[in-house]
């Protein structure tokens, strides 16, 4: 009896062992840096051999349920994977090793990646720490600074716009300058990047070098941004929610704040008194609030972006899916901007050899333009008021052009013409007295709000991969990838958006659609021989196919508002095309690194495009690199002072095949020459009464490939335990083979025709520099300082050298392209001095107005003002671009600003003409004025040409980060608040008058610089939230 109770007692001892050692409990710690003591956040923590895990929060600490006998895995890029078995531990800190060969992996080249030590070219790499923070509605936006050599310029800033983007500088006349962006290996079209999530992007790479970008062969000639998107990771899935929502307004031009009282008191000074046109504007402007147009017009408005993504996996299955929901109401009058995000990407491990992937993202934007012309709305007077009033009433004259304004009500839109012609002394408007307009156009803010332009895009595009591991060291891997876009333009001009009423209504409707398919088979080679021989190798064969159809009708005295064609006059013009290109290409790579020291790439790729005439379908584009890693060697590897120093060098050839020769278009089909400029072509006017049929170009079977040959020796470099980091890089791009219109004999029937003549060199220098300032548990600050230097040169414009060309036959202000010199130059007359108030003929109407005339100087000094005396008057590339970003984090408190600045730049501001009323002949001067032959328009002058420089305190960012105990009430896992600030200070160079001194109209590569007035620069502050759990 004795024995079996002593056996009981055991078996229950035993069992409540196990049940104890299988009972489930909560673990807490901390995961920092070896190397600094500082703590990780976003480790991935996971029980091996379950889906169970978490993440360490903002401090590094986490929290996980486990049970004795468990293995937790610490695992974090750039550090070592760290494992600990679960005993009788309640608290848990792990410190991680640095990594050096994860550090190195991370960075993403042409078909692959490579070691970050071993990389011969030169690669920016931006990680999204925070840029999805930044309220802007296209990720590209928010690269402004991230990277030197990279301008990236607010050119248009309407909601949803795309910016101008030059890496290292403009190569081309007629092609496009802007960079090859890839979308996770797929070549998409730049107008992608307005359809991506910030929130879904991990990282981009910028290849700046041709040795880099040669890879990609006939397109990489403007360098490449390469963006990956987030994936899957194993454990746990994991939920995270971002928001913010911003206000916007826009940056006012004191200049062009035109009052009638600044005006009065001017003309007070002068002549003291005031003239009856004068004080019966005073009249209007204090029922009107003296109102300037741009509060009326820059109305404001807010942005709100949502998103939401569960990413997860196990060891076999990886996912990652969001979706996201942006509205931008910009800051311009009708201006909005809706853009839909989905994404879904998958990637599965069958075995040790076999894996495959999926990956789909659909979108869809909605954007209603603003349709007007800033610099033509916003120079009307302060005292004509959006509508009438009933204190207008009383000065409406009815009388007037037979009685044209007899049945105005108060609501109606305020012209000027209706208040002319008023009896000051009597009170009352008259057949004929005093008159106060200076133009009869309708009302400015008609022109905007009865019109209706908009922009739907729908836009796809994914990929599916398959891969096989042949053996220890090839793989092979196959993709099938593509994309489509529907673009649907409708511009509707109702009834009141013009002076002409019903004889110029007009509706336009564009479709656009764009199909691309790509097979990719890549065969890849890794092997490290006796431990210091490293190779990899790469050999690929690519095709595409893209076609697209583009139909477009205009149709006059159509009724926009009411969608009714029974007013419709006829069908004003017309066009439909189809269009086909395709590519092939061939490629291979070779890395070599002998003991990390030595280094040397090699690659080569060979493109054949439909585009190019039959004698030169194809093209070679060969790249060499090398690199020493000069701290790897015995006289440096225990400095105290150098812990990381690289000499590199690269040469490469690119090209280009992105025609810009002209745009899809209502009223002709001449885009067909993008895409067969090397054929005959006939354009046929199918909507035309006569049925005419017109050659679009001249056959030219020997047209090939824009060619960019480019050197760029560098130098990477670590100080004081790499606590200050950078790099230093000489480049020289020569584009040459341009394809230009050159003057041909007229018996051809044209003028000219496109050939391969043109050359035009970049040269420049880019610095970056990091520095670790302070860095401990409680307080860290870093530094990043960006700049970059670029001289453009035409070298060879061989018939057409020193062509003087116009964009505005009304205004022709001239360009010339000389050599010797930027491409774009500005040309005309300088200006000696202003032509005196006694001389004008009414220096003080319209409000705010100036003279339309100067006098220019007579720089050949033969007595005479002719086109001898006019010269070069500046260009619109900038000298020097650069950037200073702080990061600081006080505990839980994080906070960063960047101040960015262009400096050099110039720009053709015809606004002014506009808003100062320089084509009006009220101000003209009289026939006393002296010297008169020394007389010109302004236009003509540099007096519209202005500094274009800028400072700009491009983001601010404060944010908290929530304690962990408040986290877990919450049940999640990390929560952070913020505030951001965009363009809160701005300021401009002295003498620039206008709104946004990086807005340039679309015009050509040979007449760039010309600013058209455009839109104001946005000023943004929002609120945010970025929650786990």
């Amino acid at each position: 009896m004795k024995q079996k109770f002593s056996l009981a007692l055991l078996f229950f001892f035993t069992l409540t062992l196990t049940l104890s050692a299988q009972e489930s409990r909560l673990i807490n710690g901390q995961v920092v840096s070896a190397i600094d003591g500082l703590p990780i956040p976003g480790v991935n923590i996971l029980i091996l051999d379950t889906s169970t895990g978490t993440n360490t929060d903002f401090d590094g600490n986490f929290q996980i349920q486990v049970k004795q006998g468990d293995v937790l895995q610490f695992s974090y890029l750039g550090f070592e994977t760290q494992v600990v078995i679960i005993s009788d531990q309640t608290t848990l800190n792990v410190s991680l090793s640095e990594d050096a060969s994860a550090l190195e992996e991370v960075v993403v080249v042409g078909y692959g990646t490579q070691k970050k030590s071993n990389l011969t070219g030169s690669i920016s790499k931006v990680v999204n720490d925070d840029l999805d923070q930044i309220a802007v509605s296209r990720v590209d936006d928010a690269l402004v600074g991230q990277v030197s050599g990279v301008n990236i310029q607010a050119t248009e800033g309407e909601a949803g716009s795309a910016p101008t983007i030059r890496i290292r500088g403009t190569g081309s006349i007629s092609s496009s300058s802007s960079p090859l962006i890839v979308v996770d290996g797929l070549v998409v079209d730049e107008d992608f990047l307005g359809n991506l999530d910030m929130n879904d992007i991990q990282s981009f790479e910028v290849l700046k070098d041709a040795a880099s970008s040669a890879i990609f062969g006939s397109r990489g000639a403007n360098g490449v941004i390469q963006i990956t998107t987030k994936s899957g990771k194993s454990g746990k899935t994991k939920f995270t929610y971002n928001t913010y929502k911003g206000f916007k307004e826009a940056r006012q031009s004191d200049a062009y704040s035109l009052s009638v009282g600044e005006t009065a008191a001017k003309e007070l000074e002068y002549t003291g008194t005031l003239s009856d046109k004068t004080r019966y504007k005073q009249i209007l402007a204090n029922i009107n609030g003296d109102r300037n147009w741009q509060d009326i017009i820059f109305d404001g408005g807010e942005i709100t972006s949502h998103s939401f993504a569960a990413r997860g996996g196990n060891e076999k299955t990886r996912y990652s899916t969001s979706m996201a929901y942006l509205h931008d109401e910009g800051v311009l009058l009708t201006d909005d901007y809706k853009k839909y995000n989905l994404k879904l990407k998958l990637d599965h491990k069958f075995n040790n050899k076999l894996s495959s992937g999926i990956s789909l993202t659909p979108s869809y934007s909605d954007k209603r333009r603003f349709d007007g012309s800033t610099h033509d709305i916003l120079r009307q007077p302060s005292w004509l008021p959006l509508r009438v009033s009933e204190a207008h009433l009383p000065y409406v004259n009815r009388v007037r052009d037979n009685g044209a304004y007899a049945n105005v009500q108060v609501g109606d839109y305020a012209t000027q013409r209706m208040f002319d012609d008023f009896d000051l002394a009597a009170g009352v408007p008259v057949v004929s007295g005093t008159d106060i307009s200076n133009t009869s156009n309708t009302n400015p803010g008609a022109k905007v709000l009865e019109r209706n332009r908009t922009e739907d895009k729908l836009k796809f595009y994914g990929s599916a991969f398959l891969q096989y591991q042949i053996n220890d060291n090839f793989t092979f891997k196959t993709t099938i990838s593509g994309d489509y876009q529907n673009t649907r333009k409708e511009r509707l001009q109702g009834e009141l958006a013009h002076r002409n009423g019903a004889a110029n209504m007009q509706t336009d409707f564009e479709r656009l659609n764009v199909s691309h398919l790509v097979s990719d088979n890549l065969l890849t080679y890794n092997k490290v021989f006796n431990d210091v021989h490293e190779v990899n190798a790469i050999l690929g064969v690519s095709s595409e196919l893209e076609k697209g159809d583009y139909t477009a009708t205009r149709i006059v005295g159509y009724d926009a508002y009411n969608h009714s064609f029974s007013d419709a006059t006829s069908v004003g013009a017309g066009n439909d095309l189809e269009y086909k290109k395709s590519l092939f290409a061939y490629y291979a790579r070779v890395n070599y690194a002998y003991d990390n020291k030595y280094l040397v790439s090699l690659s080569f790729r060979r493109d054949g495009s439909s585009i190019f005439g039959q004698n030169n379908k194809y093209g070679t584009f060969p790249a060499v690199s090398a690199g020493w890693n000069i701290h790897k060697e015995d006289f440096l590897s225990s400095s105290d002072l150098v812990s990381q120093l690289k000499l590199r060098a690269s040469y490469g050839v690119t090209g280009t095949n992105d025609l810009r020769l002209a745009s899809f278009n209502v009223l002709n089909d001449d885009a067909l020459i993008n895409y067969y400029p090397s054929i005959p072509l006939l354009s046929n006017s199918s909507y035309d009464a006569n049925g005419s049929m017109y050659a679009l170009n001249i056959a030219n079977p020997d047209l090939k490939w824009e060619r960019s040959i480019e050197i760029n020796p560098g130098v990477d470099f670590g100080l004081f335990n790499n606590k200050i980091t950078g790099s230093i890089d000489y480049y020289k791009r020569t584009s040459d083979q341009l394809l230009l219109y050159n003057p041909v004999s007229s018996t051809t029937g044209f003028t000219n025709a496109l050939v391969n003549i043109g050359e035009v060199e970049n040269s420049g220098i880019e610095f970056e520099l990091r520095t670790r300032n302070i860095s401990n548990e409680n307080f860290q600050w870093s530094t990043t300082i960006l700049a970059s230097r670029n001289k453009n040169e035409l070298t060879d414009f061989a018939s057409s050298n020193g062509q003087i060309q116009s964009v505005d036959s009304k205004r022709a202000a001239e360009w010339i392209n000389l050599q010797g010199n930027p491409i774009s130059s500005f040309y005309g007359w300088v200006v000696d001095e202003e032509i005196p108030l006694e001389y004008l003929s009414n220096p003080f109407h319209p409000i705010g107005a100036t003279a339309q005339d100067v006098y220019v100087k007579d720089l050949n000094g033969d007595g005479l003002i002719d086109d001898d005396d006019k010269t070069i008057l500046g260009n619109p590339y900038p000298d020097f671009v650069w950037s200073l970003t702080n990061d600081f984090r006080i505990g839980a408190v994080d906070v960063s600003f960047m101040f960015q600045g262009s400096h050099g730049a110039e720009v053709r501001n015809m606004a002014d003409q506009y808003m100062f009323n320089h084509f009006n002949s009220a101000q003209d001067f009289i026939s006393s004025t002296p010297n008169q032959g020394f007389i010109k328009q302004k236009i003509f002058t540099n007096s519209i040409i202005q500094d274009a420089s800028y400072v700009a305190l491009r983001t601010v960012n404060i944010g908290y980060t929530l304690p962990s105990s408040l986290v877990n009430q919450l049940r999640l896992s990390s929560a952070r608040i913020y505030a951001t600030g965009q363009n809160l200070l701005y300021f401009t160079a002295d003498g620039y008058t206008g709104w946004n001194p990086e807005s340039v109209n679309t015009t050509s590569a040979t007449t760039y610089g010309y600013q058209l007035g455009g839109s104001p620069i946005q000023q943004t502050i929002s609120v945010g939230v970025n929650v786990e759990f």
